[in-house]
């Protein structure tokens, strides 16, 4: 579905957001002592960033009323949330779940830069799922 709005993009990004704290902490349930941490620091991160999402939206909607934004669409950066009983299945899903969302976050960025703040929000968000991507790996 394409994401035309302001708002659409950031709704989507706070539904990112609650899809990967669900599913790392359904996943820190099942993990071992060394990943559940992780995996809660993880979900702990994006319920903060769905926050200052749904903050942003509400302070810089007034601006972007009529701005037409094109070339974001939600299917491309949707993912499995199959929580696995294996903790290798676990780090891959969550190395995809980074990936998209680093993804949408750098495209985004890109469609919305001529919003300072808000681009400022995605560019640290990116920044953080790089970070999250190389702490996966190093599991």
């Amino acid at each position: 579905m394409q994401l035309g709005t302001f708002g659409a993009i950031l709704k989507f990004a706070s539904e990112l957001e609650e899809a990967a704290s669900n599913f790392y902490e359904g996943a820190a349930k099942k993990a071992s002592l060394d990943l559940q941490k992780t995996f809660t620091d993880f979900a702990n991160v994006s319920k903060k960033n769905k926050q200052m999402i749904e903050r942003t939206r509400r302070m810089e909607m007034q601006e972007m009323i009529l701005e037409a934004i094109t070339g974001i669409d939600s299917d491309n950066y949707k993912f499995d949330m199959t929580i696995s009983s294996e903790d290798k299945e676990n780090v891959e899903r969550a190395i995809e779940i980074e990936s998209k969302t680093k993804k949408f976050y750098e495209d985004s960025m890109e469609k919305l830069g001529f919003l300072p703040n808000v681009k400022k929000m995605l560019a640290k968000f990116a920044s953080e799922r790089q970070d999250r991507i190389k702490r996966l790996q190093g599991l």
